[in-house]
């Protein structure tokens, strides 16, 4: 009888995949709860380690969560000073209680060549095939409207916020694509189109949704497709889960979606 697979071991195995060093000076790609003694159930990855994330993984038969993003709500997972919050007491409770394990994944994904999170949305955004050179995040798409091609992209993501910048009949076709705080420049002259996870809407120096509005009304063809940030990275974290699969045969591997925050009013 084999020995039962432990969550010290899926990060070991992780580790001696991802072709490179650990870099073991990251804060953020660490256990943010349990530990390595952990008996792994089966595993979950997902974009944040949101409670209704951590009860579906638990219902679906998963102890092991390997979020993409923080866990208490701050970058550093710096629980004190979130330790007197009744949401940190209520979702611990709930993880002690199904022993759940949390590993989070973020810097190492990011450092892969190619990195899982742009090649997870290039394919579900199903556009692979237009990338003018292998891990630029720059396509050449058939010609399309700026309305149009936001459509197909909200069709494709399943995704009911977004938002867009521009005008909707602009003619565009080189797309330059941006996951999550990773927002690509619109100022390129080789760039008509930008769609990424998020962006601050003003003080962006020639690379706000102001600059875009200001070119769309001057006749500049530009636009800005606004995904969201779990909506652009989410992708990444299925690639991650097949990825798993591939080296940790004993226990199940899936995604859970984090899925999108926001909604917008009927």
């Amino acid at each position: 009888m084999s020995a039962p697979l432990t969550a010290g071991e899926v990060v070991a195995r992780i580790k001696s995949h991802l072709g490179f060093p650990w870099r073991e000076t990251t804060y953020r790609d660490t256990f943010k709860f349990g530990g390595p003694d952990t008996v792994v159930k089966g595993i979950a990855t997902t974009m944040f380690c949101s409670d209704d994330t951590i009860r579906r993984a638990a219902a679906a038969g998963c102890n092991m969560i390997i979020p993409h993003e923080d866990t208490y709500w701050n970058d550093h997972d710096d629980i004190t000073i979130v330790s007197a919050d009744p949401s940190y007491k209520l979702k611990v409770d709930f993880m002690r209680e199904h022993d759940v394990v949390i590993f989070r994944m973020h810097d190492h994904m990011h450092a892969q060549k190619p990195d899982f999170i742009w090649v997870g949305l290039a394919r579900a955004l199903e556009i692979t095939q237009y990338e003018t050179t292998p891990q630029s995040h720059h396509f050449t798409l058939p010609e399309t409207t700026l309305g149009e091609l936001a459509a197909t992209f909200q069709k494709r993501l399943g995704d009911k916020a977004l938002r867009v910048v521009g005008d909707p009949k602009t003619k565009v076709s080189r797309l330059q694509l941006g996951v999550g705080y990773a927002t690509p420049s619109i100022n390129n002259p080789d760039v008509d189109v930008v769609a990424s996870g998020e962006q601050q809407e003003s003080d962006g120096f020639l690379d706000s949704p102001a600059y875009v509005l200001d070119a769309a009304t001057l006749g500049i063809a530009k636009g800005w497709i606004m995904l969201g940030h779990s909506i652009s990275e989410e992708q990444g974290m299925l690639e991650m889960a097949h990825w798993i699969e591939g080296f940790v045969p004993e226990v199940p591997v899936q995604l859970v979606r984090t899925g999108e925050p926001f909604w917008a009013p009927k």
